[in-house]
């Protein structure tokens, strides 16, 4: 039977309090980390500086240490205490990119085994290794794994780590900063048995997305940025257990579900929490009804999936109604947009509705009326919804059952099954002229196409506004656009186009990129040099300065304000090629450096 409040709220009784604590410094923002449990599941991650409460059961737990710049945590501890003052526990990242280390919480005699090898890795999904060389200029090279325009994992070169991945479309977005190619460099993708899954470069250019299929799925047509197979109608694909690419559904939808695990992003926070609240006894939920909580055992063997509302009206719909249900099938709904996945993620964004099941039969769902063999503890009081709105649903098979499962909505809201593509576009560019850079692009046709935000990014996370651009509304003709991005930064900018429609609803071009050189930063002389050359850099507030050998290894550092000029001893550095590699809060730099004694 499903667990009842009274044994949940006791299992949390028996947890341990604790403070975790990461220290900061000013290479805080390379550092990630995540803690994982003997059955796989995540309980905190977080960056640095991090200073939390939680209350952890007794267990054994892989803390896994990650370092954007590979170099290791330079002056960040990740600590954790109880609160009465009989464990504390003090470790770090000493050099690389990852690392890990055991918690032996409450005496449990723990293996020290690292993650994947002692169930790091989720059920569902697998352990891959992921190696990218250096090539000849590691430097100028970064890369990005994605499913779904969530980025998995990501770094520079040389890297070499694991990734827990279930079967699905992925994407590696191989970037490069002189837009020459790797020059050498190299990825490869392999399985537990060492068997290579997917390997390749980025032969020329600055940028090039590469599709990794895991597991011989269908790959047709999934776009890097997200979403489902385009140009199909809703309800033409299974749920995923991500919820990045939840694909749209119609009315109604049969799909399966089995022990599928969480698939390679554990979306859902904890119980308790902002996303996924626990109300303590029924009659608590700010929608009314009879819900205990939401998801109160995580993200279980999820099935991800969104709709969109076709008119006006009450939303009510039932999951497994009219003896169809086999097992407990626990849901939460959200409101949907493109940032919905990861405002879950970050516990920002309340349920819409929820519930978990009182019973493992007679359906689930959102109903005025339970419908004939239901129990009112599985079921919800419908939504008030207007046309244009959408939804996001995670389903979670708590039962651990293969089973088909209906989705029938009920309500007097329609929902479209129509998977209408806004615009077709032709083209996008980004041109350097002088120093402003031109954005343009051509549509084909336009349907109810209200305008474009042209937005920038110089690190393919963050985004910024830099025109709107109104739309032809519905067209058939070829329109030609253009933008002039005034402010461009220094170096490579990265251009993409946010569409809106006239009902709010929204989509996201691919990304294209322009190479802004408007003078040097950084200077390097004499070059080749013998015991002593000067670096110059025409900003002089706080920086870091790195040289790395030929195979990325880092063997100087130094970081601060008024840095330069420097005057560099490299009397120690044996002959050879080297790259200075300069850091500052607006853009970096780097410069070969060669050696050259007699």
């Amino acid at each position: 039977m499903h667990l009842p409040l009274w044994l949940i709220n006791d299992i949390q009784a028996q947890c341990t309090w604790y403070t975790v604590t990461v220290t900061d410094s000013d290479s805080s923002d390379e550092v990630t980390w995540q803690l994982i449990d003997d059955n796989g599941v995540q309980w905190l991650n977080g960056g640095a500086p991090y200073d939390e409460d939680v209350c952890l059961p007794d267990g054994c737990y892989t803390l896994v240490m990650y370092d954007l710049a590979g170099n290791g945590w330079e002056d960040e501890d990740w600590i954790i205490e109880d609160w009465i003052g009989e464990f504390d526990f003090d470790t770090n990242l000493s050099n690389g990119f990852q690392g890990y280390d055991t918690l032996d919480l409450g005496d449990n005699g723990c293996v020290d085994n690292p993650p994947g090898g002692g169930g790091g890795c989720s059920p569902g999904t697998d352990e891959y290794t992921f190696t990218v060389t250096p090539g000849t200029d590691p430097l100028d090279i970064s890369w990005e794994f994605t499913v779904g325009g969530s980025v998995i994992d990501q770094g520079i070169a040389p890297y070499s780590g694991t990734l827990c991945l279930s079967d699905g479309c992925y994407f590696i977005s191989l970037f490069d900063n002189e837009a020459d190619g790797w020059e050498g460099a190299t990825y490869t993708l392999a399985d537990e048995l060492g068997t290579t899954i997917a390997t390749g470069t980025l032969t020329g250019g600055s940028t090039e997305d590469q599709l990794v299929n895991i597991g011989g799925q269908d790959c047709t047509g999934v776009d890097p940025d997200g979403g489902g197979t385009s140009g199909e109608g809703c309800g033409t694909q299974q749920p995923t257990s991500d919820c990045s690419i939840a694909p749209c559904i119609c009315d109604p939808y049969t799909f399966n579900i089995s022990a599928s695990g969480w698939g390679s992003i554990n979306d859902i926070p904890g119980p308790g929490s902002v996303s996924n609240p626990s109300y303590g006894s029924s009659n608590n939920a700010p929608w009314g009804g009879s819900d205990w909580g939401c998801l109160l055992a995580g993200e279980l063997n999820s099935s991800w999936m969104m709709f969109t509302v076709a008119t006006d009206g009450v939303l009510a719909f039932t999951f497994g109604a009219n003896g169809t249900q086999y097992g407990y099938y626990d849901w939460a709904m959200w409101p949907y947009s493109e940032t919905a996945c990861d405002n879950i993620a970050n516990n920002t964004l309340p349920p819409a509705r929820c519930t978990w099941n009182a019973v493992s039969y007679g359906g689930t769902g959102l109903a005025s009326t339970i419908p004939p063999g239901g129990n009112a503890g599985n079921y919800g009081p419908p939504l008030n919804v207007l046309a244009g709105e959408q939804y996001i649903i995670c389903l979670s098979n708590w039962s651990y059952v293969n089973a088909s499962v209906v989705l029938d909505f009920t309500g007097t809201a329609d929902i479209d099954c129509n998977l209408i593509l806004p615009i077709e576009l032709l083209d996008l560019e980004a041109t350097q002229l002088g120093t402003q850079v031109a954005v343009d692009w051509h549509t084909l046709t336009e349907t109810n196409n209200d305008y474009f935000l042209v937005q920038r990014s110089i690190d393919l996370v963050n985004w910024m506004n830099i025109a709107t651009v109104d739309g032809a509304g519905t067209s058939t003709n070829v329109i030609k656009y253009q933008t002039l991005d005034k402010s461009p930064k220094r170096g490579w900018n990265y251009y993409r186009l946010k569409q809106y429609d006239f009902n709010g609803t929204y989509a996201i071009s691919d990304k294209v990129s322009a190479f802004v050189e408007l003078k040097p930063l950084l200077n390097v002389y004499p070059n080749p040099a013998t015991d002593q050359c000067i670096v110059k850099y025409q900003n002089n507030g706080n920086a870091q300065l790195q040289i790395l050998d030929n195979s990325g290894k880092v063997v100087f550092h130094r970081e601060g304000s008024e840095l330069f000029p420097l005057n560099l001893d490299v009397g120690q550095l044996a002959n050879g090629v080297y790259f200075i590699h300069v850091l500052d809060a607006q853009s970096s730099s780097q410069q070969k450096l060669i050696i050259q004694r007699d």
